[in-house]
């Protein structure tokens, strides 16, 4: 009977001390890979932070540009025509009148009725 159990599994049932050497030598080479994963990992993560350093900078010089740009556009406008401007809507909302809770299609219905 024993016998023909070794023959369904194709030899001789290996004994505990070959079977664990299986493992020990196939957890090495799975340790070698993860380790080698684990170092493409830690290089590819190094580059991430790199490039996002670099986007906070080119960022940051982004914003110190336009706040340069924004400053000598103010400088650029001289109290005088500040003034004219101030002048020109204040002119424009003494012609302009507020109306509340018209849609545009009630606005077109009023136009197109009133001619």
């Amino acid at each position: 009977m024993e016998e023909e159990e070794h023959e369904v599994y194709g030899g001789e049932i290996p004994d505990e001390g070959e079977m664990e050497g299986d493992i020990d030598a196939h957890n090495a080479d799975v340790d070698v890979d993860m380790a080698t994963n684990d170092d493409d990992a830690v290089k590819e993560l190094d580059e991430m932070k790199k490039r996002l350093k670099e986007m906070e900078e080119e960022a940051a010089a982004l914003r110190e540009m336009q706040a340069k740009v924004e400053k000598e556009m103010g400088a650029v406008q001289d109290p005088a025509s500040a003034a004219a401007t101030q002048a020109s809507k204040e002119e424009t909302d003494s012609r302009s009148v507020f109306v509340g809770n018209y849609t545009a299609m009630k606005f077109l219905f009023l136009f197109v009725a009133n001619g």
